[in-house]
């Protein structure tokens, strides 16, 4: 959405002194936007977060399930090294890769998922996955980036003092006084 009396200096500054009807009607709006856009924000993070923390947890119990087989017979030790190989490089690169780097990007994703198979072939759907959550995650935040008052969607503080000063920054007790003299001419006597 555009908007007539809002921009990013307005909302860096924290706060926008209304005075006309439109002006709120506006301020308004975009704290309802800005509420919104947050949510959905912090909503994807925690979809993406969910994501992999899922993945950890479906790889640790596939592997200890392989570790722990009583028979040897049925799980050569190469296989379990070949592995645990698998699943240090995953963690690893995984954790390195989203977490340190804070890297979303999809191919660098889905490469950093391929020790995962190591584990179990089953896990040759993370890759996949990754690849997906990563495309929907670099999606709706190139979508909300667009939106005034991207990344953290702060709502305007509203203030409506009668006043000539077009900004709170210079907004003075003289400046208040001034527009009440000229909407409300008197003497300077009370009653």
């Amino acid at each position: 959405m555009t908007y007539k009396y809002i921009d990013q200096e307005t909302i860096d500054s924290g706060g926008k002194n209304i005075t006309t009807p439109e002006m709120f009607a506006e301020a308004r709006v975009y704290n309802i936007e800005a509420m919104k856009n947050g949510v959905k924000r912090r909503r994807v993070h925690a979809l993406f977060n969910i994501w992999i923390i899922v993945q950890y947890v479906l790889l640790i119990h596939l592997f200890l399930g392989l570790i722990m087989t009583k028979s040897n017979d049925i799980v050569p030790g190469w296989r379990i090294a070949l592995a645990a190989v698998g699943f240090v490089g995953y963690t690893l690169l995984v954790t390195y890769f989203v977490y340190l780097k804070d890297c979303r990007e999809r191919y660098v994703l889905c490469l950093v998922s391929l020790p995962a198979f190591l584990v179990s072939f089953v896990f040759l759907i993370f890759p996949v996955a990754n690849f997906g959550m990563a495309w929907y995650y670099s999606n709706e935040e190139n979508k909300l980036s667009k939106e005034l008052g991207y990344p953290s969607f702060p709502r305007l503080n509203i203030t409506t003092v009668n006043s000539s000063a077009g900004d709170l920054s210079k907004l003075t007790y003289d400046s208040i006084r001034e527009k009440i003299n000229q909407d409300h001419p008197h003497d300077g006597t009370f009653l």
